[in-house]
């Protein structure tokens, strides 16, 4: 018999209200064909995720608005059989009950609304499909349907056991179930539930020789102290190397922090302290000493990655290494799977999927945009003017390097683009330079046009506008008297 759970109101508007996004989705009761099978095979595929049947979409035709109208679950449990039979024998191959779980909700007081039905997966090491044969990949809030090319990949990048799955033997479960992250934790948790029901809920404890064992995932997300558990395997140190040396000294090294405990609050307290050193850090620019400045974004992005994706079957720790010039960010392991340094903005690959999957359970969560990270990365460096990261995929390592070096000025972008293109148009120029505003890019054409760099393409206008080197460029003028150096160097100041 499956679990029946009965929830407050207040509970029930969060599940209803909840986007869908890397790791959740509602589908209605009603549904037709393989729209649920193919959300479940998303999930196994990628990292696990949450199915509620039995929710109206907030579009659907003919509700009324009242908030628990979408609410729309079974009368009784058995008639969602054919629900739990569609999931468990359409899809090859089967998902067994170590990667498929179901439990119903129904709300207090409310119960003529019927019972929701919970789906919960894990990440499967097969590749799955649907009965009609397809397979499906989850990126954010979307399936993707995955071709034949895409589908060995998988396969390739599934055949990694995942060590956060490993139980420890001489590990007492009392200690995870006692913890104070996890008790903060299940604070915010919906819907409540005891620590020992979730650990085995989120296939937190192993069952081995008969006995619940606590495997990795558990204690480096809830215990206080992983470090002693799993040493040299569950903390980062934080270096500041006040130099711009490639190698620096033993002298150049000026501040040191190890930062240990459950993987959230390193985050937290890790992001802190690199936030403080760059502060302090001064560097020598156009107008003297002036504060080191990168995108707070790119920072966490990078720092997040690194703890969420490391190896944790290598016994080392993270690095944090500040520079003058640059932040250098070592992650244990290097890129899994099929993953390497030229797909990596376009593929997907989680080390650890219960470490990545519970994490984006935290109210805060610090994996928020799943998906995006490195691409947001690149993406905050460019909007302040600065010099995309440099990645290095190492035997035993990843790192992501951020620069502390300028780009060069969207003009100079602009015209060194003519110079091997016959044209650019707004857009092109605003995904070249970083720059958001269209209205902005508009204002560089019109200076450079003024300068005498460039003119409109005839016969393009309106969406199709572009523009292209002048004939007579500024460029090829003499420049050598002391008016032109004057103007070139005002224009690309």
């Amino acid at each position: 018999m499956i679990l029946l759970n009965s929830i407050r109101t207040d509970e029930a508007i969060d599940f209803i209200c909840k986007n869908e996004d890397h790791f959740f989705d509602h589908i209605c009761k009603d549904y037709s064909g393989e729209a649920l099978q193919k959300k479940i095979v998303a999930f196994a595929n990628a990292d696990g995720g949450e199915v509620l049947v039995g929710i109206h979409d907030k579009e659907t035709k003919g509700l009324s608005g009242e908030i628990f109208e979408r609410w729309d679950g079974f009368a009784i449990q058995e008639d969602a059989n054919n629900v739990i039979t569609d999931v468990c024998k359409n899809i090859e191959p089967h998902l067994d009950s170590s990667t498929l779980q179901f439990e119903f909700f129904e709300i207090e007081n409310y119960e003529k609304h019927g019972k929701v039905l919970k789906i919960s997966v894990e990440k499967s090491p097969n590749v799955h499909y649907t009965a009609s044969g397809n397979s499906y990949i989850r990126k954010g809030a979307q399936c993707l349907v995955l071709d034949n090319s895409e589908i060995t990949n998988l396969q390739l990048s599934k055949g990694v056991t995942s060590y956060e799955s490993q139980h420890v033997s001489d590990y007492e479960i009392k200690r995870l179930v006692h913890s104070e992250e996890l008790k903060k934790f299940l604070n915010d948790y919906l819907p409540q539930t005891n620590p020992d029901i979730f650990l085995r809920k989120q296939c937190l404890l192993n069952l081995v020789d008969g006995k619940l064992k606590a495997n990795h995932a558990g204690i480096l997300l809830y215990d206080e102290n992983p470090s002693a558990i799993l040493p040299k395997k569950s903390a980062l140190k934080i270096v500041y190397y006040d130099t711009s040396e490639e190698k620096p000294e033993r002298n150049h090294m000026k501040r040191q922090y190890t930062i240990e405990g459950p993987v959230h609050e390193q985050i937290n307290e890790g992001l802190k302290k690199i936030q403080s050193i760059i502060r302090s850090v001064s560097i020598f620019g156009p107008k003297g000493l002036e504060r080191a400045s990168y995108p707070i974004e790119a920072i966490k992005e990078v720092f997040v990655n690194a703890i969420i994706h490391r190896d944790y079957n290598i016994s080392d720790d993270i690095l944090i290494l500040i520079f003058n010039n640059r932040i250098e960010i070592h992650s244990p392991g290097a890129l899994p799977g099929h993953i390497t340094t030229e797909n990596i903005l376009d593929e997907r690959f989680s080390r650890n999927p219960k470490i990545v999957r519970l994490l984006n359970k935290y109210p805060d969560r610090p994996n928020y945009d799943i998906g995006e990270g490195l691409n947001t990365v690149f993406q905050k460096m460019k909007e302040v003017r600065l010099k995309e990261p440099i990645m290095e995929n190492k035997k035993t390592k990843f790192i992501v390097i951020l620069p502390h070096e300028k780009l060069a000025s969207p003009e100079e972008q602009i015209t060194e683009y003519l110079e091997t293109h016959s044209e650019i148009t707004n857009s092109k120029a605003r995904e070249l330079t970083g720059i958001g505003s269209e209205n902005k890019v508009k204002n560089i054409f019109i200076k450079l046009k003024e300068a005498g760099y460039i003119e409109r393409v005839p016969d393009k206008s309106g969406a199709n506008s572009a523009w292209r080197k002048k004939i007579e460029n500024f460029l090829n003028r003499d420049v050598n008297n002391k008016k032109g150096k004057n103007e070139q160097q005002n224009l690309f100041s």
